[in-house]
């Protein structure tokens, strides 16, 4: 599915895209739709001022409220998949813009609701509660609401920051268009010669070349056009966090950082926490490269030497069916409950597969409560696109069994919780995996050195981003403008330092974190680490068949987000407050570096 040019969408082939028609046939049925949820928008403003009159009002602001959420995902995710199908499609973008334009108006009717909510006497809540027991379902969802009343503003300047939110969102939107739709890497070439097209897709394949210069010039054609366009992405990120930084000083949050967190009632303590731990534990990434340089022989190891495979390139080469096989092969410890839902995910065409021109880079995935999760990859034929298939599967079963268990204002887990689910999956594939080539030593090295990849990638590395992504909140904060001097510099030095005295710096600083679309996504890196490290716990007590493990990991899979992440994760078996959930992942670690070591000695 790695071509050397790229497919123009109408080249896809069908069983390699995402089938849309199960949100809606055609873009003028989404648009009726939307119509009709205005109406319902008219109906829910009508109750304006009337939310403390008696109990059968806030139930009724309520129950419209659910139904206003679930029609609006249900159409801005069908033009949200419509234009990350192919951003150049000029009438997909046009959609998108549309609906997101008037989001910011329907945010700007409803937002009298929380203000009128939190000035709602705790004695009357109770009443209301008492007297009408359909409130009952909504118990949890007041309660995070008046937890949040020394942050909720008036009902005018929560309407003034609904309609300024597509405004104040222009950052990542000109971010995204500018990364996806408009970014060029050139030609370079490949292990023959050839003259290749660089993108965002196919970039590994040529990054992890057994042939030195073919990895150099593809990272270093990489970094070029972020290197080149440096100071616009400087300023787009620095607009970003300062609009973070203006909304949370307006709301009386000491930082963006604890507006961020305070909404799940996770303490910064538990952020604070990770960065002390991680920086306790780089003797185990430099260890690595110091061993990777050892077995390559170089005098030097770069930066575009740290992704080439020791074992060899491409030793489980999959292709997209391949990859889905393995996939469904390793979660098949889930039990039957959790390959049904797979099997709806695979042969529903749920999935958007192959890349084309104008797609979004990267991959992920992202639900409809009316109907099921979408997962968007750009496949390379390479192992890491399966492990990127078993992370997006976690999410999209995460969202399929929470669905199926909780009403919809509950079924979405918070990000905190959710890449538990998908990293989960990571850990039991490389399990799997392992149990399947034990006895074949080049593919064990492989594949020890895809999850040692994996877990650098999302605890060192995204550690690394959060170290980063503080800092430059905190800097914007106090001086007001991050420059690209400033962020290529912070960059440089924290990339030396998670990296170690092995790895020899070559090329740019700026792709180091213009590259990042997750800093787009206000302190959401640090949750992959976390995540990462709550999931290896998780995923050892499924795989080795502990008793009421699996039925654990169910419920957690189950609870979405019906209450505080920190709760649910310590009734799966998982304290986030106490560092030895990450003692115990840097263990896992360790063993894996030791028996890397043992094949390669």
């Amino acid at each position: 599915m790695a071509e050397e040019k790229l497919l123009s969408r109408n080249d896809v082939p069908a069983a390699l895209k995402w089938d849309l028609k199960l949100l809606y046939q055609s873009d003028e049925e989404m648009k009726a739709d939307f119509d009709a949820t205005k109406k319902v928008v008219d109906q829910f403003t009508k109750l304006q001022g009337k939310l403390a009159v008696d109990a059968k009002n806030l139930l009724v602001a309520l129950i419209l409220g659910k139904q206003i959420d679930e029609e609006l995902e249900k159409e801005f995710v069908y033009a949200f998949l419509r234009r990350d199908s192919d951003t150049t499609d000029a009438t997909a973008t046009e959609l998108y813009g549309m609906i997101s334009s008037q989001l910011s108006t329907i945010s700007a009717q409803m937002a009298f609701m929380e203000p009128e909510v939190v000035d709602i006497d705790d004695g009357v809540i109770d009443q209301f509660l008492t007297v009408e027991p359909k409130l009952a379902e909504f118990k949890f969802m007041l309660t995070k609401i008046r937890n949040e009343k020394a942050h909720v503003l008036s009902k005018l300047e929560e309407q003034l920051l609904s309609r300024a939110s597509k405004s104040l969102n222009a950052p990542d939107e000109i971010y995204n268009t500018l990364n996806d739709a408009d970014l060029t890497f050139g030609m370079i070439h490949d292990e023959d010669g050839n003259e290749v097209q660089l993108t965002h897709g196919n970039r590994s394949q040529f990054t992890e070349s057994q042939n030195r210069e073919v990895r150099k010039e593809a990272v270093l054609a990489y970094e070029k056009p972020y290197h080149d366009l440096r100071n616009t992405f400087a300023q787009t990120l620095n607009s970003y966090m300062g609009m973070h930084n203006m909304q949370a000083d307006v709301r009386h949050y000491a930082s963006a950082r604890e507006a961020s967190l305070s909404g799940n009632q996770i303490d910064e303590q538990v952020y604070d926490t990770l960065i002390s731990s991680v920086n306790s534990h780089l003797d185990l990434a430099h260890r690595w490269y110091a061993l990777k340089k050892k077995v390559l022989g170089v005098d030097k190891f770069y930066k575009y030497d740290i992704n080439v495979p020791i074992a060899g390139n491409d030793l489980l080469k999959t292709t997209f069916e391949d990859g889905k096989k393995l996939t469904r092969e390793a979660l098949s410890v889930l039990g039957p409950k959790y390959m049904e839902g797979l099997n709806q995910e695979f042969d529903n065409r749920w999935i958007d597969a192959a890349e084309n021109k104008g797609k979004r880079s990267g991959g992920y995935q992202i639900s409809v409560y009316q109907a099921n999760p979408f997962i968007l990859l750009n496949w390379t034929d390479k192992l890491y696109s399966t492990y990127v298939l078993a992370h997006e599967s976690g999410h999209a079963m995460h969202s399929y069994f929470s669905q199926r268990a909780q009403p919809s204002e509950y079924f979405e887990a918070p990000i905190f919780l959710a890449e538990v689910a998908s990293t989960f999956n990571e850990n039991i594939l490389t399990d799997y995996l392992l149990e399947k080539y034990q006895d074949d030593r080049q593919i064990k090295i492989f594949i020890l050195e895809q999850y040692i990849n994996g877990f650098i990638g999302t605890i060192y590395r995204q550690s690394q981003f959060a170290e980063f992504e503080h800092n430059a909140y905190q800097t914007q904060a106090k001086v007001g403008t991050l420059t690209a001097d400033y962020l290529d510099n912070m960059s440089s030095d924290l990339v030396d330092k998670y990296y170690g005295p092995s790895v020899t710096p070559t090329g740019t600083k700026t792709q180091s974190w213009a590259y990042v679309p997750h800093f787009y996504m206000n302190y959401y890196v640090y949750q992959y680490a976390t995540s990462m490290a709550a999931s290896t716990a998780l995923s050892a007590q499924v795989w080795n068949h502990e008793d009421g493990a699996l039925e654990r990991y169910y419920d957690f899979l189950s609870a979405g987000g019906s209450d505080y992440p920190i709760e649910t994760l310590k009734r799966a078996g998982v304290d986030a407050t106490d560092s030895q959930y990450l003692e115990r992942a840097f263990k896992v670690f360790e063993q894996r570096l030791d028996e890397i070591e043992a094949l390669l000695a």
